[in-house]
């Protein structure tokens, strides 16, 4: 009996191995492949969507824009994802970020993430600079993705107390930041991808009108 009930778990979609009554979420890129989205919204209980669009200043998802579209068709709420590179001027990597979105909509603000590579110095002018230049274009100020190490580094400071994070910390204990979003896993199983996916839950306290896009 006891065999026949964790086989029954194990086939369980999405969300059983995170309980939980937050938002939950995924992050999509490339990576990923071809997605189901029809199947993606009908087979799991899935609230929002973050979509990786570019990298630095020269490197373009290539999946981004067909999810986009895609995700928009099934009505599932979208942001989208830049990974800064400490290599390219802010204003080239959100010129690149603008271009890999450009004629698509985003119902959710978007996210800059910024891990730390090592000990490298990762400018902190120029994180505030491309920080400055998303919430101009956008009229809210972006969420911070990153690291808790990368956060205690980074961005534990007064002046970005204002800004939402998403805070990856894979693993069942929850972070010791402030946060917004948990990415909580990186190998999640969603009816409608056939590849891992980084699973996201929204902290209790919030809503996605939070970081609705005005």
């Amino acid at each position: 009996m006891r065999k026949i009930l964790f086989t029954l778990l194990l086939a369980v979609p999405f969300i059983a191995a995170a309980q939980t009554t937050a938002p939950m979420g995924i992050l999509v890129s490339q990576t990923q492949g071809t997605i189901d989205w029809p199947k993606v919204v009908e087979e799991n209980d899935l609230d929002y969507a973050f979509i990786m669009a570019s990298v630095g200043a020269a490197i373009i998802d290539s999946r981004c824009g067909i999810n986009m579209e895609q995700a928009h068709k099934v009505a599932m709420p979208i942001g989208c994802v830049h990974r800064y590179d400490r290599h390219y001027s802010a204003q080239g990597q959100f010129d690149n970020f603008k271009a890999a979105v450009k004629g698509f909509h985003m119902d959710l603000a978007p996210a800059v993430c910024v891990f730390s590579d090592g000990p490298y110095d990762l400018n902190v002018k120029r994180i505030d600079a491309l920080l400055a230049l998303f919430e101009s274009e956008y009229g809210v100020k972006p969420l911070i993705m990153t690291t808790v190490d990368t956060y205690y580094k980074l961005f534990n400071l007064e002046r970005y107390a204002s800004y939402h994070v998403i805070i990856v910390n894979e693993g069942l204990k929850f972070p010791v930041t402030r946060y917004t979003f948990w990415q909580y896993t990186s190998k999640e199983k969603v009816a409608g991808i056939m590849e891992y996916v980084p699973g996201l839950k929204l902290h209790p306290t919030y809503s996605l009108n939070n970081i609705k896009l005005k």
